[in-house]
């Protein structure tokens, strides 16, 4: 299956897009010998930045993701702060002049933004009761306050939660439920850090490249290889704290780090088998054990298919789930499904 996007995500993409051409579009403006000899253009060009910007901020992004008015207050910030890096420096007479007015709107932005963080403050701590996991608790929360789930925002957070905030965390476990960890034999704390030592010696070299010639470019390559660092230290985080469980009303949640989330009723699911190598790419099957870089040993095939929640609310559909536990052959008997008799998958096919 075709991963599909979230109509949630359209909106930013969209801005984000827009936002490009309207820099790119700018620039070209400003590289003219004209831009230098005609006021009109500096005007232009600054009304697009201060005013233009901030507008597509608020019909995108704001309206669409029912955001607070300080969030457009920010977007001027930003837009003021792209202006003194855009315009050249004897043109930026009206970037200025919206900079003196930043003073207001700084003490507006802090003020309705402690307000929404104590209305999140309070929606999660009501939320907290319901659900141990607090990317759920953070989801209620942001529903609430705002009316959306803002799942791209709440996945952000839950990275820097993971790799900052988790470590005197402990498994989010149900109660009643049987967990079935998926780290502890595949050794893949032991291969993330190993990339990350990897990416570390590589980003080294590049870095000690780029900084001599391209100090831009060598600035944005450390930002995004720390990015990444972050992100592998969440995984390995989130894999050990996420276990694979069956809760008491015989839900199966499976888990992989904060990566992938399923959940399957146990009426949802026609057979199972263990696995000694990786199966085949398919339609409709889907390998979970590839975030934890170890092959699969168990596959599960469902009656239909079922939603499979990905990285920034990213969603996919599949019949089939191959994945990695620790103990698959507990985890079989747990489920106590029919066995595939056949040998192979049982793919589209009802018993």
């Amino acid at each position: 299956m075709v991963a599909q996007f979230p109509v949630s995500i359209r909106p930013a993409l969209g801005f984000g897009l827009l936002l490009l051409a309207v820099i790119l579009i700018e620039w070209l403006i400003i590289r003219q010998p004209v831009f230098t000899q005609k006021p009109l253009l500096p005007a232009a060009v600054s009304f697009d930045v201060l005013v233009g910007l901030p507008v597509l901020f608020y019909l995108l992004i704001a309206r669409p993701y029912r955001l607070p008015v300080s969030t457009v207050a920010a977007a001027f910030v930003a837009a003021v702060a792209l202006g003194h890096w855009l315009i050249p420096g004897p043109q930026q007479q009206y970037v200025r002049w919206a900079g003196q007015a930043l003073g207001a709107v700084e003490v507006l932005t802090f003020t309705l933004t402690l307000l929404n963080l104590r209305r999140l403050q309070r929606a999660y701590q009501a939320a907290r009761p319901h659900t141990p996991e607090v990317a759920e608790c953070l989801t209620a929360a942001f529903r609430q306050v705002f009316g959306r789930p803002m799942v791209p925002l709440v996945f952000e957070l839950m990275l820097f939660y993971y790799a900052l905030l988790s470590w005197r965390a402990q498994p989010v476990v149900s109660a009643g439920s049987r967990v079935f960890t998926n780290y502890q034999n595949s050794a893949c704390t032991a291969y993330l850090g190993t990339v990350a030592l990897l990416s570390v010696a590589e980003m080294g070299a590049l870095h000690l490249l780029l900084v001599r010639w391209y100090p831009l470019v060598a600035g944005a390559a450390l930002v995004l290889h720390l990015y990444g660092l972050l992100l592998l230290l969440a995984h390995a985080r989130a894999v050990r704290l996420l276990p694979v469980q069956l809760t008491a009303d015989q839900e199966l949640v499976v888990r992989v780090g904060f990566f992938w989330t399923v959940r399957l009723p146990r009426a949802a699911l026609l057979t199972a088998q263990l696995l000694r190598d990786t199966p085949a790419p398919a339609p409709g099957r889907l390998n979970l054990a590839r975030p934890l870089l170890t092959p699969p040993n168990l596959l599960l095939v469902c009656a239909s298919p079922q939603p499979v929640t990905g990285p920034y609310g990213l969603g996919r559909t599949a019949c089939e789930l191959a994945l990695y536990v620790d103990d698959a052959a507990g985890l079989l008997a747990a489920l106590a499904l029919p066995p595939n008799s056949a040998g192979g998958p049982v793919f589209g096919n009802k018993p």
